[in-house]
């Protein structure tokens, strides 16, 4: 099993995403291997192993008040791999997140997808990076 594959993905455009709502995530900017892959706002993972994710929104909100995302695997979110921020001024606060943590795949399972949902208020995006790398 090759364990040098990689994807990087970025959403550099302006997205509104709303409560509950999954994180675009428009373009691969590297990509290496075969096991690591796209699907439409999500990256699917179809080996077994841990894999290491990290997860960076800028964004601002349209109202006041508790900005959070968390990653989730098949729609389930993934402990630790979260982070939340409050914003006091309506669309003037620009604020940067930042996650990261690693994903296990079981043996003998089938392939997991990796979505960003936005758990908080509302947000306005301006760029959304997130790097999955295989470990093994």
């Amino acid at each position: 099993m090759c364990n040098d594959s990689l994807i990087y993905m970025i959403t550099p455009t302006t997205s509104a995403v709303t409560s509950g709502g999954v994180l675009p995530l428009s373009t691969i900017a590297r990509r290496r291997g075969k096991i690591i892959t796209s699907e439409t706002d999500s990256i699917l993972l179809s080996a077994p192993g841990y894999y290491k994710v990290t997860v960076t929104v800028t964004f601002t909100a349209p109202a006041a008040g508790i900005v959070s995302m968390q990653l989730r695997k098949d729609g389930i979110a993934v402990p630790g791999i979260n982070a939340s921020e409050t914003i006091t001024t309506a669309t003037t606060e620009v604020r940067t997140l930042t996650m990261s943590g690693v994903v296990r795949v079981p043996c003998c399972g089938d392939s997991a997808s990796l979505s960003l949902v936005n758990t908080g208020v509302a947000v306005t995006t301006s760029n959304i990076s997130i790097d999955v790398e295989y470990l093994s």
